[in-house]
């Protein structure tokens, strides 16, 4: 592998985690989503419910577009570039009402991946990020993933955000997993 193929995977396996762990927060907590998008003023009420549930199958698309390496080249990227643009310029707007009510400062994070996320930290700042990084992927070329190469990245992606989720579990209540898988304080 030349150097262009593993920073295209970097970027592949970044993103797959950042749309993985966002949806997996989201789907956590569906009533809190809901509340944010009905705070934004921006959809009517009716409509709340069922667009939560496409934000949230559009990350999850995301997420596995991205966990399948080498497939569906320069859609997913151009799809994540979109979304990250648009998400970026609500957190902006959310940050500049914010600012209006009680002075400079503003929201430092948005909660997109859920209570004490270490994603959920300055979403204005990580989605620039992750914006360079789907512009990166999208000029970056690479073969087609194998079976087991995509097993193995696949794995990957799941095992890191569940230990972004282990994380945060930790976080909020002070627990953490033990080796049996059952939460111990």
């Amino acid at each position: 592998m030349n150097w262009e193929y593993e920073a295209a995977w970097l970027c592949d396996y970044a993103l797959a985690v950042v749309f993985a762990a966002s949806a997996w927060g989201k789907a956590q907590a569906m009533t809190d989503m809901r509340m944010e998008m009905k705070a934004y003023g921006l959809i009517s009420a009716t409509l709340v419910p069922a667009t939560a549930w496409m934000a949230l199958a559009l990350e999850w698309a995301l997420a596995a577009a991205f966990a399948a390496g080498g497939t569906l080249e320069g859609i997913k990227e151009l799809a994540a570039i979109v979304v990250l643009l648009g998400l970026t310029g609500l957190s902006w707007r959310r940050q500049r009402a914010e600012n209006e009510k009680i002075g400079a400062g503003g929201s430092a994070d948005c909660g997109c991946f859920g209570a004490n996320h270490p994603l959920s930290r300055r979403p204005l700042l990580r989605n620039a990020i992750f914006v360079a990084i789907a512009a990166a992927d999208w000029i970056a070329e690479r073969p087609a993933p194998s079976g087991a190469g995509f097993a193995a990245f696949a794995l990957a992606v799941a095992s890191t955000v569940w230990l972004l989720e282990a994380y945060k579990l930790q976080k909020e209540t002070g627990e953490r997993r033990g080796k049996n898988g059952r939460v111990a304080g």
